[in-house]
């Protein structure tokens, strides 16, 4: 018993310390900064989809409905057409105030470091098709979800470089004491940042010189193209969702941990996924934010509204059942909190088993029937409380098959959770025996 409270107890110390390491909760607040604006531009790729789309939208045969599908598109290329531009600035801003520095600076920083590394030249495609090289552009590409990854890794090496260089005390310009407090500010990191800039500028323009090739290329086909393909491969998601419910096992929240770590790879995918769906090519992801959302965490972590179920069917505990009434509400809106730490489900052999199987189960079952052509690949980001049912239905673009299995993955998670219930009910029957 022993060994296990320690292993536990080490779990625990190393869960924490990833998930307040700076950079890691940069990236995550970062990312929790720009939910308002996913979700509005995600309501209308929703919107321009299933009701104005011409091919397909509700409201196809009305040509006046049609044109309205321009504003969807001026929203969405200010909004998500802009996630590696706004990313850059909020995890330059909280990991400039992780360090104690100014938040604005490395907002600026963030921004500027990510600009500095794009290519100089662009080839981009007239409406014939015919290809030019120009230059002193930006694409889609370059400032959407698809450059998220190098806008973070520049992020946060500029703006770590710049907290380092700024505390040498000879890199500071003294400025008298007339001078405003802001004025000065700027000044002492005024040499910093030519450091930084001067950095990152001799790497992108020796990578084209020498390899003739430039540095979004490189994290392209080193680093995120393999970082995506592994969280679309069954054994990548398994891993990643059995992972996050054994922290939340051990009461951690586990989709908050590593969140930092998948949200990228997944908002990537589904921006890839709406590009996708607007040009009317094949959706190439599986896996995204709103599949995992909509068939590993509905009811939250750990696929709680199963267990909420299983508990009004089976429990005989009047503990159980109380608690579930307060929860039932929450559950519904994908907030396992109540439930989590109030039967508890955390440091809870009997509930911990199925907490950990039922989200595998039923992402192995919609990751098949998706790869099956079942259901439709999930192509809207929909609000993570979307409640079940609902939240396939959109998130698939309006597919009511993806809410059909929404019921069927609920009603297993309920059977496999009902053997676990049921054996709690003698573990309580035993406690009053003694």
């Amino acid at each position: 018993m022993s060994k296990s409270n320690a292993f536990i107890d080490k779990l625990l110390i190393f869960a924490n310390k990833f998930s307040s390491q700076r950079h890691i909760a940069a990236i995550r607040d970062g990312f929790v900064t720009l939910i308002p604006i996913t979700i509005i531009a995600s309501f209308w790729v929703l919107v321009n989809n299933l009701i104005l789309s011409p091919t397909n939208g509700l409201l196809k045969n009305f040509d006046a409905a049609i044109k309205w599908a321009d504003l969807g598109n001026q929203i969405y290329n200010g909004t998500l057409g802009i996630m590696a531009l706004m990313i850059a600035v909020t995890i330059g801003y909280k990991l400039a105030v992780s360090y104690g520095d100014e938040g604005l600076i490395g907002a600026v920083m963030g921004l500027v470091s990510y600009m500095i590394v794009l290519p100089a030249q662009n080839i981009i495609a007239d409406v014939n098709g015919k290809t030019f090289t120009v230059a002193a552009t930006l694409t889609q590409t370059q400032t959407s979800a698809t450059g998220m990854f190098l806008a973070i890794i520049a992020t946060l090496l500029s703006v770590t470089w710049l907290n380092k260089f700024s505390k040498i005390e000879r890199l500071k310009i003294r400025m008298p004491d007339s001078v405003p407090e802001s004025i000065a500010k700027s000044f002492n990191v005024l040499i910093p940042i030519f450091f930084v800039t001067l950095i990152l500028g001799l790497i992108e323009v020796l990578i084209v010189w020498i390899f003739n090739t430039n540095i979004p290329a490189l994290i392209l086909t080193f680093f995120q193209a393999p970082l995506v393909a592994s969280f679309q491969s069954i054994g990548g998601l398994l891993l990643y969702v059995c992972f996050s419910n054994l922290l939340w096992a051990f009461g951690l929240h586990g989709t908050f941990i590593l969140g930092s770590i998948g949200e990228p790879i997944m908002l990537t995918a589904i921006q890839e996924n709406m590009e996708a769906l607007k040009k009317g090519i094949e959706l190439p992801n599986i896996v995204t934010k709103p599949f995992l959302d909509s068939f590993g965490w509905m009811g939250g972590g750990g696929m709680i509204i199963c267990l909420v179920i299983a508990i009004m069917i089976a429990s005989r505990r009047e503990d159980y059942r109380s608690i579930t009434k307060v929860g039932i509400v929450p559950s519904l809106f994908n907030v396992s909190e109540p439930l989590m730490f109030g039967l508890p489900v955390v440091f809870n052999p009997l509930l911990g088993v199925p907490l950990i199987v039922v989200p595998a189960v039923t992402v192995t079952i919609a990751y098949y029937a998706t790869a099956l052509g079942w259901i439709a690949k999930t192509s809207v980001l929909i609000p993570w409380t979307t409640p079940p049912v609902i939240s396939g239905y959109l998130a698939t673009n309006g597919d009511w098959r993806a809410a059909v299995l929404q019921i069927i993955l609920i009603a297993i998670g309920v059977l496999i959770y009902l053997p676990f219930v049921k054996a709690s009910n003698k573990a309580v029957i035993k406690e009053t025996t003694n």
